[in-house]
């Protein structure tokens, strides 16, 4: 057979071949682009809502430390209120006008604005409704309005409210764009008014405390924060669905001004009445995806319940917690979701592409599956190593303990903090990283833990390698094996910052303003303190002998250096161990233990004679020379409380006064005999 026959005899064969393959393809084809139409379906549905997912879980940290942080702002509002509050040149000025209650007032006010740059204003107003005192703060620039710009605030609502409170009771304005003389400020200020009256001692009310939170730099920090979110759109919302922060600024604020209308529920008819009616939730829209929460700004819910916070005595209104009701709400349009996805990427496409116009089904089959397991492992990885690297790098510390607090694992984070190798740490106690008074406080974490599944918020203080420290809050949870604990993973929070703004504020409160030492509210405290432990007590009333004729010559610039000088000369001839205070204008008290009357009476009469031969500098051209009276008082029972020898003391110092002054008398001298 010729090589032309061979050829004629095989070609309808292979044209019976080829039309049988390109038959069985297209049945084939067509049940398979069905299949994987389904299965492509299938998996886009699920890999959208693994994306959402995602996208949901990384904001809801956002949510979280954004919600913790207002909450903190607000709860340190009400502690700083509470301090200022308790200062008894309050009632005093508000009672009598004394004029010395009023500058230490006024440095308060100052003070407190420049330190924390919060507030905008701060008023004193009497039960009419005129401001007594007023400090306005612009710029790092606080100072008080003279008395004829003072306004009568009777028909604004915060004094109106504020004047229906009970001691310990806080009135708190909605956020609101400040309003002065009628018109809104320019440039816009966003406040929030904390209102508290002023109680004397006989429980009569003769005012209120009006603080104005600045509130422009909370409002930044949101915004600053949520532009480095996927969407950047973040909103915060009051009560009525008005924008207080918006992607777009122009929404803001339509609460207070005239001419913007705009609400949440404007721009989104449909989600608004399931964001209005609930906490908090996730809600899928035509438009996108919202993640609301409700941010109630006088909850502790978020932040624990630490010793500072116990402390607050002040009662929020029920008025107040409403106006303040604020929704922190995310959105995700669908643009954005689909930036993320796959499937909208030029290789996503191309791949749909190319399975639906692959030639050979089981090939593509093949390809595809082995693409998915491959895929699948790029994801393994990427999730075991954004997991490590979550854990390694978290913003706060991590670590695991066995049951006799031996280090089993440790975080990066943490290690950078103490500035130790991972070598150095694991397998040591966790107590030997530890300041000597907080091994007590772990001991007695670590023993809560054999019995409680978790403990939060306990507060240690960390030793360095370099020997520096800074404090942490600790939280844990335990893992049990057969019933018993056995290991406790550990989270801790760097909270130095705050630890150091109580104590700064603690200091303000116990502290005279004009002379850096005690002031009576402490005295009173570390009195009592001393009276239950210390059983020999001497106390000394002093005052400075005609010390109105000094304001009264040089002026009360020089009547604060005398009050200065005084102090200071005490403390250099005072032993350390004696309490030394200023009661108020220019009288001060020392209280010493271990002190017989004799010794109390020469330790007054030394008083007198340093102070006597002590001249004090005016304006750098004269000096001038105060001098003392003294009256000295001993502790007669044990059982006497300080105000009866205070005021054995301030007899004895009243005779001194009328016999001469300059000069010390004894409370014993004065008793009749």
């Amino acid at each position: 057979m010729t090589l032309t026959q061979l050829s004629a005899e095989l070609q309808p064969k292979k044209e019976v071949f080829w039309d049988n393959i390109f038959k069985r393809f297209a049945w084939m084809y067509a049940i398979t682009a069905i299949l994987l139409a389904l299965i492509i379906g299938y998996a886009y549905q699920q890999y959208t809502q693994n994306l959402e997912d995602k996208m949901l879980s990384q904001e809801q940290a956002f949510v979280s430390s954004t919600t913790q942080a207002l909450q903190q702002e607000m709860q340190t509002q009400l502690k700083i209120l509470q301090m200022v509050t308790r200062s008894k040149a309050l009632s005093s000025f508000m009672e009598n006008g004394d004029p010395t209650s009023q500058q230490g007032l006024e440095k308060l006010f100052i003070n407190l604005a420049i330190t924390f740059h919060r507030y905008d204003q701060i008023r004193l107003i009497d039960m009419q409704g005129n401001e007594a005192i007023r400090m306005n703060y612009h710029t790092d620039d606080a100072h008080i309005v003279a008395t004829k710009n003072l306004q009568n605030k009777h028909y604004s609502k915060y004094f109106q409210e504020g004047i229906k409170l009970s001691k310990g009771q806080v009135y708190v304005s909605p956020m609101e764009l400040n309003v002065e003389y009628g018109e809104i400020e320019i440039p816009y200020k966003p406040v929030v008014r904390f209102v508290t009256p002023i109680i004397n001692d006989k429980g009569e009310k003769l005012g209120l405390m009006v603080m104005n939170y600045l509130s422009t730099e909370l409002l930044q920090n949101f915004r600053d924060q949520m532009e480095l979110r996927i969407s950047g759109q973040g909103m915060l919302i009051d009560p009525d669905g008005h924008w207080m922060s918006n992607h777009d600024r122009s929404n803001e604020w339509g609460g207070s001004l005239e001419d913007i209308d705009q609400k949440f529920e404007n721009l989104y008819p449909s989600a608004w009445p399931m964001i209005d009616s609930n906490e908090e939730g996730i809600l899928k829209s035509k438009k996108g995806i919202f993640r609301y929460v409700s941010i109630k700004p006088f909850s502790l819910n978020s932040i624990g319940k630490y010793v500072a916070e116990q402390d607050i005595n002040l009662s929020v209104t029920q008025q107040s917690i409403a106006n303040n009701d604020w929704k922190l709400v995310i959105f995700l349009p669908n643009e954005t979701i689909r930036e993320q996805s796959f499937f909208f990427t030029t290789f996503g496409q191309f791949t749909v592409t190319f399975i639906f116009l692959g030639s050979a089904a089981i090939l593509f089959l093949i390809l595809l599956s082995s693409e998915q397991k491959r895929r699948q492992q790029r994801q393994d990885l990427l999730i075991k190593n954004e997991l490590s690297d979550l854990y390694e790098n978290s913003p706060c510390g991590y670590h695991s303990l066995d049951k006799h607090g031996i280090v089993l694992k440790i975080n990066q984070t943490e290690l950078n903090w103490l500035g130790y190798s991972r070598q150095e740490v694991i397998g040591k106690h966790f107590s030997d990283f530890l300041t000597a008074k907080s091994t007590g406080v772990f001991d007695a974490f670590l023993a809560q833990l054999q019995h409680d599944k978790s403990v939060e918020g306990v507060v240690l203080e960390i030793q360095c390698k370099n020997g520096h420290t800074f404090f942490v809050s600790t939280s844990a949870t335990s893992i049990l094996e057969k019933g018993h604990f056995a290991i406790a993973r550990t989270s801790t929070f760097d909270i130095t910052d705050r630890i150091k703004l109580e104590e700064r504020l603690a200091y303000i409160a116990n502290t005279d303003v004009l002379t850096g030492i005690s002031n009576r509210r402490h005295f009173f405290l570390q009195a009592n303190e001393r009276l239950k432990k210390d059983t020999e007590i001497s106390v000394l009333m002093l005052d400075a002998d005609h010390f109105k004729r000094v304001n009264d010559v040089y002026g009360h610039d020089v009547g604060d250096d005398v009050l200065k000088m005084i102090a200071s000369t005490l403390r250099s001839i005072l032993p350390k161990e004696v309490i030394l205070a200023r009661l108020g204008g220019e009288e001060f008290v020392i209280l010493a233990s271990d002190l017989s009357a004799e010794k109390a009476f020469k330790l007054s009469q030394k008083i007198c004679i340093v102070m006597e031969n002590t001249p004090i500098s005016v304006n750098n051209k004269a000096d001038i020379n105060i001098t003392l009276s003294i009256g000295t008082a001993q502790r007669i029972a044990y059982d006497e409380e300080i105000d009866e020898i205070l005021k054995r003391a301030d007899i004895a110092l009243y005779q001194a006064k009328t016999t001469g002054r300059n000069k010390a008398i004894q409370s014993s001298e004065l008793l009749p005999i």
